[in-house]
């Protein structure tokens, strides 16, 4: 009971720190969204190297890991800041702001996915992705976060609010996925990879995913059948995706046998044990809704 009012506590905190900007850039037009996706990608990629530290190769690249995130994200953050000062404004984010950039990024990320998909279930091993901890960190998470930093500041306005279509049902899975499996959960899914994963939970998360959206959705919108039916897709899309991105990451930790990437969240690990399944699922669903 104690662990479960832990991670309920640090849960609600961090959709707090979440969601607090993302509310604030709805209502101004604002971008404070992107200093979220920063800190997660610097987090992210420490935590990365720090993993990397169980394997039989080291790296001294951390550094410079970091500063290429810092670097990425500059013309965003500027643009973020311009704001609230118009001469920060960089030409550098008009180049960025180019849609064959913003499909082609897309694109190499969702070969990534399809690739990490493919090695979560055919290898026994998959450690040697952390003995090249830059290399790595390019594509995870530091690709996804700034792919999705980058489509959220082209987006304008009310776009924005398609990032709750996608994020709200990642937590909403997470959540009921949980619950379910502790509750109900006896077939387990992959015993390899996460012991504690079931059947039972994996069901209720999609199922439950789907009922609480599309209420919530009738409520706001009312009911429309071909609406709702591609909602109902888009939903069961993203419960999967977030779960295979679950997996990928639990696949990575028992690769080097830990139990979590980080303790920054108590009741939950690591910064990438909380944004495993969004790294997935985030700009792959948000960049094709908004744009496509």
């Amino acid at each position: 009971m104690k662990d479960v009012l832990v991670r309920s506590v640090f849960g609600l905190l961090f959709l707090m720190v979440v969601f607090t900007p993302f509310v604030y850039d709805i209502y101004n037009n604002a971008n404070l969204m992107n200093l979220v996706f920063y800190l997660f990608a610097l987090l992210g990629t420490h935590e990365l190297f720090n993993m990397s530290s169980h394997t039989t190769k080291t790296s001294n690249l951390k550094m410079p890991a970091l500063l290429l995130v810092t670097a990425l994200f500059l013309p965003l953050l500027m643009q973020t800041a311009a704001l609230f000062f118009p001469y920060l404004s960089n030409p550098f984010f008009h180049f960025l702001s180019s849609i064959k950039v913003l499909i082609g990024l897309w694109i190499v990320l969702a070969l990534f996915i399809v690739y990490a998909m493919f090695i979560t279930f055919k290898q026994d091993n998959i450690s040697y992705l952390l003995q090249k901890p830059f290399v790595f960190a390019c594509f995870y998470p530091i690709l996804p976060l700034w792919l999705l930093s980058l489509a959220y500041t082209l987006s304008s306005g009310l776009d924005k609010t398609t990032l709750l279509v996608v994020l709200i049902p990642i937590y909403l899975n997470d959540t009921l996925a949980y619950v379910f499996g502790r509750l109900f959960g006896k077939t387990k899914m992959a015993p390899s990879i996460s012991p504690k994963k079931s059947w039972e939970g994996f069901a209720g998360g999609v199922i439950g995913t789907l009922i609480v959206m599309n209420v919530l959705f009738t409520i706001v919108f009312g009911f429309n059948l071909s609406f709702t039916i591609e909602f109902s897709l888009i939903c069961i899309g993203i419960s999967v995706l977030a779960t295979l991105g679950d997996l990928f990451e639990s696949k990575l930790k028992r690769s080097i046998d830990i139990k979590d990437s980080g303790a920054l969240l108590p009741g939950h690990g690591g910064i990438l044990d909380r944004i495993d399944a969004m790294l997935f699922v985030a700009p792959l669903i948000y960049i094709p809704l908004t744009f496509f």
